[in-house]
């Protein structure tokens, strides 16, 4: 035992100091690096095996300082708290390390995390996710670990250990959760250092739901006619601070139709009461909510529930470029995400014409349309890229010859002038 005991000493010892050679191999190179040297091509290659020695370097964080923590080692090094001496050595804040350590003390009670830390695959983010998922619902860590293995991204990860606590929580423990957020509800802002203003909100999603299509609407509509590199994020201020300063017998957005909540549940949760496993019950653009939570809206002004298997809408066609409503529900309900594999973005979504395109006559029809996010749609539109393949398994194309961020936002910017141009000019007959 004694020998045996030795043998693990020594190996560990080499093993240190392999990877003390490894970190000072990369300090040589990131030392000695000269980006302005280097193609576009290949910093993006350089930058995706820094980001595989992150991810390696932050598993092995999350492996070992449980055994820092628990021997109260940090206290040798001269440090009051263990979230005091991984802030200080990883260069972040105590709170931010005392949200590392959590993770990593959740997930020494969970198997496959530990396997997966070893293998060296979990982002310090995605970490604290599935631990947190797997806290609450048993066997959720094997949901989450699949979907990362299949190149989900942390916004698909995100979306569905909310789907997993959601469907796991109790009808009471909802509306307990409920009344928890109403109670601590607030609107806070205060002026920043670097100036301007920042500002949080806490609300119950029912709330904002009776806010929410209006807000993206508007902002939806402006990101369309500015054609500029703004990100729909600003727009959706510039929407928020004009609602706001607007007379309440203001109509809405300029578009003339009236924006909608659109509620998507499953009739077998609707019946039964509450969602389970892959049951639907979402706020569209916002997430999961009991089944309770929306029967609180049904009746209510601008609220359309659409139960997921009650109608047959495949069959409706549009002539126009606008989505009709029966076919735009449908796509919503198909396309819960963006449908580029790995992207997962859910906030100002577009539907694509993506087989046919609406200049060629393509039809505004459920089977030739996707739903892209703003960024993914300018690759297609402007990038030359395309989708192959069809719901649920969609793949991704390049072209022969990828443009560069800065062709592509060229190029929108020119097509956003001439219909302005368009509008402005119409031919005359």
């Amino acid at each position: 035992m004694h020998s045996e005991s030795r043998a693990l000493r020594f190996e560990s010892s080499t093993l240190q100091g392999e990877l003390e050679s490894a970190v000072r191999a990369i300090q040589r190179f990131v030392h000695a690096a000269s980006p302005a040297s280097v193609s576009g091509d290949e910093a993006r290659a350089l930058v995706g095996l820094f980001a595989e020695a992150e991810r390696a370097a932050s598993s092995g964080i999350a492996l070992f300082s449980p055994v820092v923590v628990g021997t109260g080692s940090y206290a040798k090094a001269g440090y009051g708290s263990a979230a005091d001496w991984l802030g200080a050595i990883s260069g972040s804040s105590a709170g931010v390390a005392k949200g590392r350590l959590a993770a990593a003390e959740r997930a020494v009670g969970v198997p496959a995390l530990t396997e997966a830390l070893h293998e060296g695959d979990l982002s310090t983010d995605q970490l604290k996710l599935m631990s947190q998922a797997a806290a609450e619902v048993p066997g959720a860590e094997d949901t989450l670990l699949g979907l990362a293995e299949n190149g989900a991204s942390h916004q698909e990860l995100s979306d569905a250990a909310t789907r997993l606590r959601a469907a796991a929580r109790s009808r009471e423990s909802e509306r307990a959760r409920r009344a928890r957020v109403h109670e601590g509800r607030h609107f806070r802002w205060r002026q920043s250092p670097e100036g301007g203003i920042r500002s949080e909100i806490w609300c119950d999603e029912i709330a904002w739901a009776r806010v929410a299509p209006r807000l993206e609407a508007e902002a939806k509509e402006r990101w369309k006619a500015a054609g500029k590199g703004e990100s729909l994020d600003a727009h959706r201020l510039d929407a928020l601070l004009d609602l706001l300063a607007r007379d309440g017998a203001d109509e809405g957005s300029g578009s003339g139709a009236r924006p909608h909540t659109l509620v998507i549940v499953d009739a077998q949760a609707l019946r039964r009461g509450s969602a389970e496993g892959d049951e639907l019950c979402e706020i569209e653009g916002i997430g999961p909510v009991s089944v309770d939570a929306v029967v609180e809206l049904v009746g209510e002004g601008g609220m359309q529930l659409l139960v997921k298997d009650g109608v047959d809408v495949r069959t409706v066609t549009s002539t126009r470029r606008d989505l009709p409503q029966r076919v735009e529900a449908a796509l919503i309900v198909r396309d819960r995400t963006c449908v580029v594999k790995g992207c997962g973005k859910r906030y100002g979504l577009e539907g694509d014409h993506c087989w046919v395109d609406y200049e060629d006559e393509g039809p505004t029809c459920l089977d030739n349309l996707a739903r892209l996010c703003p960024e993914h749609h300018a690759l297609k539109t402007y990038g030359g890229w395309r989708l192959e393949g069809g719901p649920g398994h969609w793949d991704w194309i390049a072209p022969a010859h990828p443009k560069s961020a800065q062709f592509i936002a060229r190029a929108r910017q020119l097509a956003a002038a001439k219909a302005k141009a368009k509008r402005n000019n119409p031919r005359r007959t």
